[in-house]
């Protein structure tokens, strides 16, 4: 092989990895995106069931979270609005329910007479009082073609 074939080799490995380096730093900014939010509140939807109608938040954070104007809502648009000066103890959790009921400290109720939550599944969003997302439930897949690479679960046999 000739010097010239050996730069340009050179030359193509080195663009190629910059090129991946590029992409690598990209995603990253992308997953700080959504940590950020987390960050910021530390108020997670940590767990939810569409058969029972219930969606689960933590406050992960080391602060109370004042949920005055914040929303959650399913992918049809249903929405809830977190009743005023409702707050969030760091450590706490919080079941919001579709059905009837009286709110307290670790219950709210979304007053509905009907159930909303897709029971083949749904995706449940939380959002902050300028609207920017907070949390969803399940976590949105990062990328469609991660999961087609992914392998098989047992569910799925």
């Amino acid at each position: 092989m000739n010097s010239m074939s050996m730069v340009r080799i050179l030359v193509l490995i080195s663009a190629l990895a910059f090129f991946a380096a590029g992409i690598s730093s990209a995603e990253d900014v992308d997953a700080a995106i959504d940590e950020e939010a987390e960050a910021v509140y530390g108020v997670v939807i940590n767990n939810a069931s569409w058969v029972d109608e219930y969606v689960e938040i933590s406050n992960l954070g080391e602060f109370a979270q004042d949920l005055t104007g914040w929303t959650l809502k399913d992918e049809q648009n249903h929405t809830y609005a977190f009743p005023e000066s409702f707050t969030l103890e760091p450590g706490g959790t919080v079941m919001v329910h579709t059905g009837v009921g009286n709110d307290s400290a670790i219950d709210l109720y979304c007053n509905m007479g009907n159930p909303i939550w897709n029971n083949a599944g749904d995706v449940a969003t939380l959002m902050d009082a300028e609207g920017n997302i907070v949390s969803q439930y399940p976590e949105p897949e990062e990328d469609l073609n991660d999961a087609e690479d992914a392998e098989p679960t047992e569910d799925a046999e």
